[in-house]
């Protein structure tokens, strides 16, 4: 299915754009969509189809709502973010469509390369923390906002305490019959939860997130952030889900945080957008409690790599929960 995928993907952008594909190779990195790094007469291209059975829950609501992410990448770019530039057909027409009626979208290929999960020097979380404002401002504040785009009158997530012990009890009704370690996760999971002050999360600011700010989706030359990639999941949320995912993602190493690391985020973060002291811990736990629902569950110990990864971030983050406050307090 692959190379006739690729056939008609060739066909859209001859069509299009005058593009001929020299060579492809494939990535296998993400959840079933298919992604190719292309050499073609315009230059290195990367091209994701996006797989229709990955979608299928979400078919009434998917294509506008990626499409909407795509227009605030596209927005990010043209203020001068690090991102890649998205190849426009019929106007601006950012989503694609072959012969056969798949979906995908078409991309400038970016220098640079990922930094292992939990490895990031505070050099690039500096730089990191700066992108992510700049990103964070040109989405969400006033005059700096390049992209028009319609705020739902709600945010994705609100943190709903009773909603999330509801959630849980049903996970562990789930969780029966599964092995002692899920079952033990899931006991400090309710612990954590058990102790949250409701109303703690309700001054958090809303707006446009990218949402998925972790290790994969990052790329540097040295010490300098290069690409924020994949905008795919780009919601109108919180963007301190943002700094709390960078920070689980590349400053969790072998189950402590990195507080060097974790400060220079906050202080690039501060060049451009205002934060105060004590929100990136805010921020870490705030992700902690939107991603403990998806990763500590039933089956959580057939995890591949990544899921894994995700899993002994929320795990690790929660058995060192009360110490936090000196870990990554006051930042």
């Amino acid at each position: 299915m692959s190379r006739d995928l690729l056939q008609e993907i060739a066909d859209v952008m001859r069509a299009e754009w005058n593009i001929a594909i020299a060579g492809s190779r494939p990535i296998r990195r993400g959840y079933m969509n298919e992604k190719w790094m292309l050499q073609t007469n315009a230059g290195p291209l990367f091209v994701k189809s996006y797989h229709p059975e990955r979608y299928r829950k979400h078919q009434e609501t998917v294509w506008r709502e990626i499409g909407q992410a795509l227009r605030l990448q596209a927005a990010f770019r043209q203020a001068g973010g690090a991102c890649p530039a998205l190849l426009e057909a019929g106007g601006q027409r950012l989503l694609h469509r072959t012969a056969s009626g798949r979906m995908f979208v078409v991309m400038t290929g970016c220098p640079g390369r990922m930094v292992p999960a939990g490895k990031a020097t505070p050099e690039q979380m500096r730089s990191l923390g700066a992108a992510a404002a700049f990103m964070h401002a040109v989405w969400n504040d006033g005059n700096l906002a390049a992209a028009a785009e319609e705020r739902p009158a709600q945010p994705l997530w609100t943190v709903d305490l009773p909603g999330l012990m509801k959630k849980w009890e049903q996970r562990q009704e789930e969780a029966a019959g599964a092995p002692a370690a899920t079952l033990q996760a899931l006991q400090l999971q309710r612990s954590i939860i058990g102790r949250l002050v409701p109303g703690e999360w309700a001054d958090e600011c809303p707006g446009w997130t990218h949402l998925d700010l972790w290790a994969d989706n990052l790329l540097f030359e040295s010490d300098k952030l290069a690409a924020i990639v994949d905008f795919d999941r780009v919601r109108y949320s919180h963007p301190m889900l943002d700094l709390g995912r960078a920070v689980l993602s590349l400053t969790l190493d072998r189950g402590a945080f990195r507080r060097e690391a974790a400060a220079a985020l906050a202080e690039g973060y501060r060049q451009i957008r205002p934060l105060a002291k004590g929100r990136l811990l805010h921020a870490v736990r705030h992700a902690w409690l939107v991603e403990s629902f998806w990763w500590i569950r039933p089956g959580m110990d057939r995890f591949s790599t990544a899921p894994h990864r995700f899993a002994r971030e929320m795990l690790w983050t929660a058995g060192q929960w009360d110490e936090l406050e000196h870990v990554l307090g006051n930042i």
